[in-house]
């Protein structure tokens, strides 16, 4: 009995599928994911091929520029570099920034270009993770009172009002 294992109960048995699902004659150009037609400086999309720093510091220009928030848009293998770029972004503030994280899919189209001249091209779609990472700044919500002026407290603490005052009931 040396050479039979027991059968391991945490592995995931192998597919039978064949993994090579791309089809043999015809050469995959992927398209860009869809993105709003009006360009806002608010939102930034997170790419594996921009500099992180570059990134990094574009989000911290916005932010001090002014801006109350910012949107971060990753899909796929972004969405690591996205959230390790939210989490700087929120730490290097010092508790002034906050985020809040949405999750959707987003449907991608690829174009399936022959290799021979017999075929036209044909379409494939597929589905993709993505997130959207709002950063806003926590004073948005923070409620600004008015302070009286020095002649109002004054005149308050001495008593002198102005009118008569009010009976009770």
């Amino acid at each position: 009995m040396m050479g039979s294992n027991p059968p391991e109960h945490g592995t995931k048995p192998r597919s039978t599928r064949s993994h090579n699902n791309r089809p043999q004659n015809h050469r995959v150009v992927r398209k860009q994911p869809p993105r709003p037609s009006v360009s806002d400086r608010h939102n930034i999309y997170i790419t594996s091929k921009t500099d992180f720093k570059a990134q990094q510091r574009r989000c911290e220009e916005l932010l001090n520029s002014g801006a109350r928030e910012i949107f971060l848009h990753c899909m796929g293998f972004s969405v690591t570099r996205g959230l390790n770029l939210a989490l700087r972004l929120v730490h290097n503030s010092e508790g002034a920034l906050s985020y809040a994280i949405n999750t959707s899919t987003v449907q991608l189209v690829d174009e399936l270009h022959p290799l021979c001249d017999a075929e036209d091209i044909a379409f494939r779609q597929r589905n993709n993770s993505a997130l959207h990472i709002k950063i806003f700044n926590r004073s948005l919500f923070d409620i600004v009172v008015p302070q009286p002026s020095q002649s109002q407290t004054q005149a308050q603490s001495l008593g002198q009002f102005r009118g008569k005052p009010k009976a009770r009931q």
